[in-house]
């Protein structure tokens, strides 16, 4: 049975030095959720996408992704293209920008926003204890569990449907963010309905 990660588009919060994003693409307007949601938003993204950083975040390193507050999924060129590899026939917008430092100079353009389109039901959610609202949104997963026969067709990059914030790498994509050596890279492995507990990995 494949195994499954949770991709964590936070990357780490110990290091102070990393460059981490804390707004969207300038332009972008309105639709600034399209892309941390699974909305498409290449139709309302500007040809001249730029992300300034922030003083707030004065870190200036730069990985393979980076890290951010606003549930994006923001990776290096490399890095998607090893995504694309992995992922022939799944709809997933790639959206350039032009990262530009603290004092509004050009810094990389090497970075990709990535969009998974819609989302997938993977949950067994009868036994992932969430939390639903009045309305019947979902509050909180608090012990997520993967239902093994919905995973059975899962593609090797995705949303959770009850949460599509939440993007689940499979196995294979794992292991090759692991091989490449990116950095910044956090994966947890997420429990499988009557698997043993998850485990966590970091690059």
């Amino acid at each position: 049975m494949r195994k499954f990660f949770r991709l964590q588009n936070l990357g780490s919060l110990s290091d102070p030095d990393l460059c981490r994003i804390e707004d969207p693409p300038r332009g972008i307007g309105l639709r600034k959720y399209c892309p941390a949601l699974g909305d498409r938003a290449a139709p309302y993204y500007p040809p001249d996408a730029r992300i300034q950083l922030v003083e707030e975040q004065p870190g200036i390193q730069l990985s393979s992704l980076l890290g951010n507050n606003i549930n994006y999924l923001i990776v290096c060129t490399a890095m998607k293209e090893t995504i694309q590899e992995h992922c022939m026939g799944v709809e997933i917008e790639y959206l350039p920008f032009d990262l530009y430092d603290h004092r509004g100079r050009l810094y990389s353009r090497d970075y990709f926003i990535i969009n998974p389109i819609g989302t997938y039901d993977c949950l067994d959610e009868a036994h992932s204890g969430i939390e639903y609202g009045p309305e019947g949104s979902v509050v909180a997963i608090n012990s997520p569990l993967l239902h093994p026969e919905k995973m059975a067709g899962a593609p090797a990059l995705f949303r959770a449907r009850l949460k599509p914030t939440v993007y689940i790498v499979d196995e294979a994509l794992a292991a090759a963010f692991r091989e490449k050596g990116f950095t910044n890279v956090r994966l947890r492995e997420l429990q499988m309905s009557g698997a043993a507990q998850p485990v966590s990995r970091r690059s």
